[in-house]
């Protein structure tokens, strides 16, 4: 049986009327198969909830979908349909991190999120648990180097912005974005990597008025992603 699935009636019940690809669908109240009828394609199969208990201790309401593996997209993806703003992940570890930007990135409307293949989480059940249905209609790409990826979508015509503190940032409220973008968002120690910043044309920060000197990842990328597709609309 995969070791990759989701959890819980929306997220399950979401991704499924969206059109995502589950290998295997487990329900837990016979009233429920009829939800899933119409898609000879996906294998519904009813169990009793102590089975689905020996499967995960998360809140699963009667619900699991399983998956095969994570599909995730070539950039030339990206070349080819040039989105107005994507979001990069340069080495982000925590899974719930992950989770909580993938979240955050899907209610902004950003539908395309690259992420680096090392030093890095990847899709995982724990991460679509914590993005709560986030990650339906969303594009996903594993590149082995951030640096030389935002290279090859700078030369076709892409601008990239990252988030860090440097004497040529910008305070997040008066950057002004050009189309397509990519945004960059750092590691939760260490911050956008210097090879990533070598590529960059302008850097972000958020300006703070308390004591606290830096944000959680997910909190910072939520403020930025929604000031920049705001901006861009």
């Amino acid at each position: 049986m995969p070791k990759l699935f989701v959890c819980g009636r929306n997220s399950v019940l979401e991704a499924y009327k969206n059109g995502f690809k589950f290998s295997l669908i487990l329900v837990a109240d016979p009233m429920h198969l009829k939800l899933f009828q119409g898609n000879s394609k996906t294998k519904v199969q009813l169990v009793s909830k102590d089975e689905i208990k020996q499967i995960t201790n998360e809140n699963h309401q009667g619900f699991i979908g399983f998956i095969e593996s994570w599909n995730y997209l070539n950039v030339d993806h990206l070349i080819k349909n040039q989105p107005k703003l994507v979001l990069a992940l340069d080495k982000v570890q925590d899974p719930h991190n992950l989770g909580a930007i993938i979240r955050t990135a899907n209610a902004a409307g950003v539908k395309d999120i690259i992420l680096t293949k090392s030093q890095s989480a990847e899709i995982s059940t724990t991460v679509l648990k914590i993005a709560s249905g986030g990650f339906i209609g969303v594009n996903f790409y594993r590149v082995n180097s951030l640096s030389a990826t935002l290279t090859k979508l700078k030369d076709h015509n892409y601008w990239v912005y990252a988030t860090t503190l440097d004497e040529k940032a910008l305070p997040h409220t008066i950057v002004q974005y050009n189309t397509p973008s990519v945004l960059v968002v750092g590691n939760e120690g260490e911050g956008v990597s210097k090879s990533v910043l070598s590529v960059t044309d302008q850097t972000v920060y958020i300006k703070q008025a308390g004591t606290v000197q830096s944000l959680n990842v997910s909190v910072a990328t939520g403020i930025v992603l929604f000031d920049a597709i705001n901006k861009l609309d």
